[in-house]
C-alpha cells in the first residue's frame, strides 16, 4: 500500500490548522498591529522620528483639527467629498452609457472594449506623470491648443479653478472600462424575454430603459457606486502626482500621508488624520451601501 506522501494521520491533522496559521500570523503583523497602532498614536504627539519621545496627550490632536474658523482639516474632508462626488457621478454615468452602446457580441466591440478598458492597467503614476506632460503650462500640447483656439493661456494643473476638475476627469478615464465591464456583466443577465414582452406591449427605448434596464442593473450599479466612492476617499497617489496636493486639491488622505511623513512629519497627528478618513470611509461607504441594499430590494 502506498504511503502518504503527508505523513501519518496525526501529522495530516496538523496540515489544515498550519495553513491558517501563516495568514492568521500576517494578519495579526501587517494589520491588526498597525490598525491598533494607530488608533494609540493618534492620541500623542509622536512625531515618528527615532529618538523622540512618545507623549501621550488625549484628545489634543483632534481638538487641533478643527482649531479656527476653517481648518486644513475641513478643506481636506470637503476636497475628497467634492472629489468623490464628482467622480461617482462622471464614472458612472459614463460607464452605463458605454455599456449600452458596446453590450452586443458585434464584431469589433471587443476591440472598443480592450481600448476603453486598456487605461486601468496603467499604473497611477504612469497616468500622473503622461497628464502632467500633456497638461503642462509651457510646453504641453494642450496649452498650445488652448492658446490656438482661445487666445488666452491657460495653466491646467496650476489653477486653482481647473486643477481639481482635471484630477476627477483623469481618474474617469482611467476607472471608466471597469465601471464599463460590470455594467455589462449586469445587462447580460438580463432575460430577454423581458425586452421582448416590452416591444410587444409598444414601450420605446426610454421607457423600456426606464422601466426594465435600470431597475434591473440595480445590483450593478450598487457595485460600482461603492467602489467609485470607497476607492475615492482614499486617493492619494494621483494627487501626488498631478499636483502635490496644491491649488485646492489636497483630499484627506494626502493630507494624512503629508502631516505623518512630511517635512514636519507629526506621526500623531497623521494618526488622527488615518482615523478621520476610516470614519468619513465607514459613514459615506456605509450609507451608500445601505441605502443600494434597499433600493435593491425595492426595485
Amino acid at each position: 500500500m502506498n504511503q502518504c506522501p503527508f505523513g501519518t494521520g496525526r501529522t495530516r491533522r496538523w496540515i489544515p490548522w498550519a495553513s491558517i496559521a501563516v495568514p492568521t500570523i500576517g494578519w495579526l503583523v501587517f494589520g491588526l498591529y498597525p490598525s491598533l497602532a494607530t488608533i494609540y498614536y493618534s492620541f500623542t504627539q509622536y512625531s515618528g522620528l527615532p529618538g523622540t519621545p512618545l507623549d501621550f496627550c488625549g484628545l489634543c490632536n483632534y481638538r487641533n483639527a478643527f482649531q479656527g474658523s476653517y481648518s486644513d482639516f475641513s478643506a481636506a474632508i470637503e476636497t475628497t467629498v467634492k472629489y468623490a462626488g464628482g467622480v461617482a457621478v462622471l464614472q458612472i454615468g459614463l460607464g452605463l452609457g458605454l455599456a449600452l452602446l458596446l453590450k452586443n457580441r458585434r464584431r469589433g466591440f471587443g476591440l472598443y472594449r480592450a481600448l476603453i478598458f486598456m487605461p486601468q492597467i496603467f499604473s497611477v503614476t504612469v497616468v500622473g506623470i503622461l497628464f502632467s506632460m500633456i497638461l503642462d503650462p509651457q510646453a504641453g500640447p494642450a496649452e498650445k491648443g488652448w492658446t490656438a483656439v482661445l487666445g488666452s493661456a491657460n495653466s491646467f494643473l496650476g489653477s486653482s479653478t481647473w486643477a481639481l476638475p482635471l484630477c476627477i476627469l483623469i481618474n474617469v478615464w482611467m476607472f471608466t472600462g471597469y465601471t464599463m465591464l460590470v455594467y455589462i456583466a449586469g445587462l447580460r443577465r438580463i432575460p430577454q424575454d423581458v425586452y421582448e414582452a416590452a416591444s410587444l406591449d409598444g414601450a420605446g427605448r426610454w421607457r423600456t430603459f426606464r422601466s426594465i434596464t435600470w431597475p434591473l442593473l440595480a445590483p450593478a450599479t450598487t457595485v460600482n457606486v461603492f467602489l467609485t466612492v470607497v476607492g475615492c476617499l482614499g486617493e492619494y497617489a494621483l494627487i501626488l502626482v498631478l499636483t502635490d496636493g496644491q491649488f485646492g486639491t489636497q483630499t484627506i488622505g494626502f493630507y494624512m500621508f503629508n502631516a505623518a511623513f512630511g517635512q514636519n512629519p507629526s506621526l500623531g497627528y497623521g494618526s488622527m488624520l488615518a482615523m478621520a478618513q476610516f470614519a468619513l470611509t465607514l459613514m459615506l461607504g456605509g450609507g451608500l451601501l445601505w441605502g443600494l441594499r434597499r433600493r435593491e430590494v425595492a426595485l
